[in-house]
């Protein structure tokens, strides 16, 4: 490194033209040993003492008033000349690790995972048929919330609610209410009419009557197939 004469404006008072003098050479050393570690270790981590790792050093910052300073010089042969050098340097390693942080932040930003709203995970279930060959029973509305568990499957968080309509003992059909829990798969993403993002999700379930049954066929639950919708945020 070339030597660097420390020397100031002569229109300083001499302790304010020491002051500087003392402040820019630790600002020297200080960005020197900072390039050497840099070098060392910019590009992975530093392993600490009681750590995995240590925290990456910060560049030190230049005296304020040095780029004012570098403005007027002109002359190779300023004493200044080599700290100004240094002053370049630092913007250019200051601009890297400017980009170098906005690069991170946007590629944290991309790998973070969406956030999704509670009521994103309430399903509408509709059209759900008993698995049961020539049961007649079906699931006509109802209401259940999941949690993605692997890629499209899903599980019920709690057992659902739902309204069913099936046959009874004296000839006609009842409506009963039932509770269910079960599994889902997300078939496809998909918009209502005006934009409303949902999803369309395919459930089996095992599903028990919790109303009176005395009047049913001797059943006491059933397994169904069906339909559910959740919406998602306008994104």
């Amino acid at each position: 490194m070339l030597p660097v004469d420390l020397s100031l404006a002569p229109d300083l008072s001499e302790g304010a033209a020491a002051a500087r003098r003392a402040e820019l050479k630790d600002w020297i050393e200080e960005f020197n040993d900072w390039k050497a570690w840099s070098a060392r270790w910019g590009g992975r981590r530093e392993p600490g003492w009681f750590t995995g790792s240590r925290d990456r050093r910060q560049e030190p910052a230049p005296p304020g008033w040095l780029a004012g300073e570098c403005a007027t010089v002109f002359d190779d042969a300023d004493p200044l000349v080599p700290a100004c050098d240094l002053l370049v340097e630092w913007r250019e390693q200051w601009r890297d690790e400017q980009a170098r942080r906005a690069r991170t932040a946007v590629l944290m930003r991309q790998e973070e995972p969406p956030k999704t709203s509670w009521w994103e995970h309430v399903n509408l279930d509709v059209l759900w048929p008993s698995l049961q060959w020539q049961n007649s029973v079906y699931g006509v509305l109802g209401m259940h919330v999941s949690t993605a568990v692997a890629g499209r499957w899903q599980v019920f968080t709690a057992p659902g609610v739902q309204l069913l309509n099936l046959p009874a003992r004296n000839g006609t059909r009842v409506w009963k209410i039932a509770a269910n829990y079960g599994v889902g798969y997300r078939v496809m993403d998909f918009r209502f009419p005006g934009g409303r993002p949902a999803e369309l999700h395919l459930n089996l379930a095992k599903t028990w009557f919790v109303s009176d049954t005395t009047d049913l066929l001797g059943k006491r639950s059933l397994d169904v197939v069906g339909f559910s919708i959740t919406f998602k945020k306008t994104r």
